[in-house]
């Protein structure tokens, strides 16, 4: 699992760097910060970081006092968590206790108030738990052979969407790509919701031809396409 970590690069924040990134590696995790990239304005790179993790983490801590006896914090990790939220990462908004509370994207989303580092390490690592356990891959193998002979000509021009469906609620469509495998085609998918979960896939080809699956267990190892008509 990929963690993005944003936090303050100055010596008020060092024990995050100090203490709470070997931790968070310690449970298994690869973490990816913008330290070498610092700056007000995000850059090309560190949204690419964020892009590409599988959840970040952001320490919104105190920068400068302000007449009101709050802190302001950093606005570049402001910035990292709104990324985060518009890829749809999982999020989590760390305050320090006498931050001013922040509107914008992030304004509503749930955050947690720390004092206490070791409390603190503790709802870490149960975000990563939690997450960790949404990160299952699984592959599936499409059935039948005439579709693997119908896309094999176009395969890389391909779409292929996922939808899981799980306790009434249907989750926005997920992007991946085909795969070439003994026997034909199928998918990799991740963040399987649930083992008990239903999955629906759609492939689009070239020339509009198009074929689903409707919703089917993830339990299954092969799925049946048909071809939309």
């Amino acid at each position: 699992m990929k963690v993005f970590v944003g936090f303050g690069y100055n010596d008020n924040d060092k024990w995050i760097k100090d203490l709470i990134i070997p931790f968070i590696k310690a449970l298994d995790c690869e973490v990816e910060t913008g330290e070498d990239m610092q700056g007000e304005i995000l850059s090309d790179g560190v949204i690419s970081r964020i892009r590409e993790s599988d959840a970040c983490i952001g320490f919104l801590t105190k920068r400068d006092k302000l007449e009101s006896g709050k802190f302001t914090t950093h606005s570049w990790v402001i910035s990292e968590l709104a990324n985060a939220l518009t890829f749809k990462i999982p999020l989590f908004e760390i305050r320090e206790k006498d931050v001013d509370p922040q509107k914008g994207e992030t304004g509503d989303r749930q955050r947690y108030e720390f004092e206490d580092k070791a409390l603190l390490m503790f709802e870490i690592a149960k975000f990563i738990r939690k997450e960790k356990s949404k990160l299952t891959f699984k592959t599936f193998m499409f059935l039948p052979t005439q579709f693997s002979e119908a896309i094999k000509p176009n395969a890389k021009f391909a779409k292929c969407t996922y939808t899981f469906l799980y306790k009434a609620k249907q989750y926005d469509p997920e992007e991946t790509k085909l795969v070439r495998m003994q026997g034909g085609y199928g998918i990799i998918i991740k963040k399987i919701p649930s083992e008990e979960a239903q999955i629906e896939i759609n492939i689009e080809c070239p020339g509009n031809e198009t074929w689903s699956s409707g919703f089917v267990s993830v339990g299954l190892m092969n799925v049946n396409l048909t071809k939309d008509m």
